[in-house]
Formats: structure tokens, C-alpha cells, sequence
């Protein structure tokens, strides 16, 4: 295999060394920590839609919110349009805490690519494009084939 295949791999294998020391620091399980990586990607969530997001019931998101709700990560909003409805939204505290953590990863691996010329920032984005596509292909292959139709 290519060099940065072997590395990419690494990579991978890092990053769930990272989500294990983040959910120990946040002092999460996995499934919460799941949770909280979507809320804090894609900001304040209803509990279906963060319940699709997890491949879970909306019963059992509602065990991951009150577990959340808890330990001071998220809180319950009144849903922006629908009084019927609520919104789950993390905490400041808890945003703050996950990007002390992360950030200087961040900024370090941002620091390494800016410090390329044109040309190698150019590489570096056409190949990380490209992983993220095959990574979505095989992810929508593997679910029609898990829903019995085909690609």
C-alpha cells in the first residue's frame, strides 16, 4: 500500500484513540459521546433527529438526553417554532471543554497545511476530497446492501 494509505489508517485508528480519551474526559459512554459529536457539529437537534443521526429509537435518544441532561452537556430548549416540540442543545460549558481539548490538534494540523505552498495544499485537499468521497461510497453501499437493494 501507498504511504498515505498506511498513514490514513493510522489516522483512523488515532482518531478513535481520541474519541476514547474525549469520552473519558467528558466522562461519557460511547453513545453519549456520539450524541454530543452531532450536537456539536450540527448545533441544537430535535430528539428524532438526533435519534436518526444515531441509528437509535427515539426511546432510547431519550435515555442518551436525560443521561446528557444530567452530567451538565446538554439542556432541553422549547423548539424555536413548534410549542409541542423541544430542542436538545449542548451546554457552553460543555463546548467550551470539548474545544480546550481539541483545538490545539486543530490548530496544529491547520498550522501544518497553511504552511504549504499553493501546490501542496492543493494536493492535500484533492486527496483528503477524495478519501471522504470513497468513505461515502462505501458507506452508501454497505447501507443498500443492508436494506436489500443495490448499488
Amino acid at each position: 500500500m501507498h504511504p498515505a494509505s498506511v498513514l490514513l489508517r493510522k489516522i483512523l485508528v488515532l482518531n478513535d484513540t481520541v474519541e476514547y480519551r474525549m469520552r473519558v474526559h467528558l466522562k461519557t459512554n460511547e453513545t453519549d459521546f456520539q450524541a454530543m459529536q452531532h450536537l456539536l457539529q450540527g448545533g441544537s437537534m430535535t430528539p428524532s433527529d438526533l435519534a436518526a443521526e444515531l441509528h437509535l429509537t427515539t426511546a432510547a435518544v431519550t435515555s442518551v438526553i436525560d443521561r446528557l441532561v444530567q452530567a451538565g452537556h446538554v439542556r432541553r430548549l422549547p423548539h424555536p417554532s413548534d410549542r409541542r416540540r423541544i430542542v436538545i442543545e449542548p451546554t457552553e460549558s460543555s463546548v467550551r471543554e470539548a474545544m480546550a481539548q481539541l483545538m490545539p490538534m486543530i490548530l496544529a494540523t491547520d498550522s501544518l497545511v497553511r504552511g504549504m505552498d499553493d501546490a501542496g495544499q492543493h494536493a492535500v485537499t484533492t486527496y483528503l476530497d477524495g478519501v471522504v468521497a470513497s468513505m461515502q461510497e462505501r458507506i452508501d453501499a454497505m447501507a443498500s446492501a443492508t436494506e436489500g437493494t443495490t448499488t
